[in-house]
This record gives structure tokens, sequence and C-alpha cells, in this order.
């Protein structure tokens, strides 16, 4: 696929990710990962969140964090995500009404061509 924003529309990463009962969400690779934004959220993200699709599309991760957020935690996501690997943790996020929730998520880097050009994040309450 010479273009990485056609694998958003290929029929089969929509059909996978749009069936998934955990939330998934795609940012555009940056130089500094903080300023990566979203380009894709599925529906279980709409639930987990409370956030539509319209109200994140544009924006970093970053509006789910909050106070109890781990600063640890997101920088071992910085460190992971700088050096291509996969990601496994939790923390603290915040919903759209402001309430706090435990996630656990994975985050991965997808390469094309020895660059990154996205990151996946499955994401799901802790239970």
């Amino acid at each position: 696929m010479s273009d990485p924003k056609e694998a958003l529309h290929f029929p089969l990463f929509r059909a996978l990710a749009d069936i998934s009962f955990d939330s998934v969400m795609v940012t555009e690779a940056a130089n500094d990962h903080k300023d990566s934004v979203v380009v894709y959220v599925n529906e279980a993200f709409t639930e987990l969140t409370g956030y539509s699709a319209e109200e994140v599309l544009g924006k970093t991760p970053g509006l789910l964090q909050g106070s109890e957020t781990e600063k640890a935690v997101t920088d071992r996501l910085a460190d992971d995500l700088k050096n291509y690997r996969t990601f496994h943790g939790s923390t603290i996020n915040y919903r759209k009404d402001g309430s706090p929730f435990t996630i656990e998520w994975i985050v991965t880097p997808v390469l094309d061509g020895g660059e990154v050009t996205h990151y996946v994040a499955v994401q799901r309450a802790a239970k």
C-alpha cells in the first residue's frame, strides 16, 4: 500500500476494528509521539470514553489523561514508542464526563519502509 492513510479505509482493517469488543485508536506518528493526533477510533472507544470520533479526531490521546494518570507509565510509553517497541501498561484515564477509570492498553508502532507512520492502540477498562 503506497499511502499508509489508505490502510484506515482497507476493508479488512475496518472490519476487524469495527467489530472489536475493545477500544481501538490509531494515531499518526509525529517526531515527538506526544504530538501524534488521532485519525481513527472505533465504536468501542466511544462506549469506553464517552467521546465521539468527531470529538477526538485531530486531537492527541492526552485528552484522556488527568491528574491521576501516572507520569512514570506515560514516560515508559514514550520510551517504548521512541525505541520502536510495543508498550503494554495500565493507568488512570478520564471519560468525557470527567469520571476516572483504570485503563489497560497496548500500543504498537506501525512501520512502513522502516519508518513509523502510525501507532495502533487497543484499550480496555481494567477489571
